[in-house]
């Protein structure tokens, strides 16, 4: 009985990212339970975003994801892309925080959108600040500032044409 009532603790403490959880970090048991089932769920893509500034930009986008405009199409991601960009997402490594937030304007270049029957998750990246935000149901849920190869090394698979997603380091 002990060992059922100490396990899970020992567990969140592992998961743990400067006392928050990935759990916490990617918005809750619904988001975290998408992102550790990637493989197994309905839909797993990639789109390009335009991470101009604000005003930068003169292009009207048809498509957007939480304001942000859509310039690729969506790029599906095969298996071991999706257990790939799983154990980054979960890994609590992966996530770090500032004691300040730095002076970067969030600007995301790629977003990833998890669905399965009943929810979507979008994840939207920045890579200038290397930061990334959760979206469940349309409202923002979860974020960090990251720090995985594992997850650029995807972006440039994903967009191989794309100048500035290869020029990332």
């Amino acid at each position: 009985m002990k060992l059922l009532i100490t396990a899970p603790i020992i567990l969140l403490m592992l998961a743990s990212c400067g006392g928050q959880s990935v759990e916490f970090i990617v918005g809750g048991q619904g988001a975290l339970h998408l992102v550790n089932n990637l493989k197994n769920i309905e839909s797993c893509e990639a789109y390009r975003i335009d991470d101009s500034y604000p005003g930068e930009s003169e292009v009207v986008f048809d498509k957007k994801i939480h304001g942000y405009g859509v310039i690729s199409d969506p790029v599906n991601l095969d298996l071991p892309d999706r257990v790939l960009l799983s154990q980054a997402l979960v890994d609590s490594k992966t996530y770090f925080h500032y004691s300040e937030p730095i002076d970067c304007l969030f600007r995301p270049g790629v977003a990833f959108r998890f669905s399965d029957a009943s929810n979507e998750l979008n994840l939207l990246i920045c890579f200038s600040c290397n930061e990334l935000e959760y979206f469940l149901a349309g409202e923002k849920v979860g974020g960090s500032y990251f720090r995985s190869v594992k997850i650029k090394e995807l972006a440039k698979k994903l967009f191989p044409d794309d100048p500035s997603i290869q020029s990332l380091k």
